[in-house]
């Protein structure tokens, strides 16, 4: 009975011993989110092999990006396996922080003779926030057996357009 219950206690330990990849050094400094990727909105996953050999490890695009490849392919070549892995680079953008405020129409007359006729007297104006544009830092989010996934976030700029200078022309 005692040793039923010592293999039921081992049994989980073994599985989550195996869910992280053995052999794998992985470096994730100086992986950035490409600018050009970033200022054109493209997001994506790319997803790359590294395979060990004798003469060297061997990189393989499986599918990605033409924007996104180069700085994955960069960093994975400073990483170190002695077994073949499957690295997943998901890009992402977060969006950017917007705030409202409520803003008064016309003068005090105007909207006086607004509320005689129950409409609204204030618009909502949204802003945005310029201070998205920063960097976070890659992570690993996911590790299995032989495959691993790195999320690369990036800030967006704000698209604001003045639909009045736009109507006055």
């Amino acid at each position: 009975m005692f040793r039923k219950l010592v293999y039921i206690a081992i049994l989980p330990l073994v599985g989550m011993s195996q869910d992280i990849p053995k052999g794998v050094k992985y470096d994730l400094t100086d992986l950035i989110y490409p600018r050009v990727a970033r200022l054109a909105r493209i997001q994506g996953v790319v997803t790359l092999q590294l395979t060990p050999g004798e003469t060297g490890q061997e990189i393989k695009l499986i599918n990605g990006s033409a924007y996104l490849v180069r700085e994955p392919t960069n960093n994975l070549s400073k990483w170190r396996t002695d077994q073949p892995v499957t690295v997943n680079y998901i890009f992402r953008l977060r969006d950017p922080d917007i705030s409202k405020t409520r803003v008064p129409k016309g003068d005090a007359f105007d909207r006086m003779i607004l509320g005689m006729f129950h409409l609204a007297t204030y618009t909502v104006e949204y802003h945005c926030k310029q201070s998205s544009d920063e960097l976070i830092d890659p992570r690993v989010v996911k590790e299995s057996p032989l495959i691993l996934d790195v999320e690369v976030l990036g800030g967006t700029n704000c698209l604001q357009t003045q639909t009045s200078l736009v109507a006055a022309r």
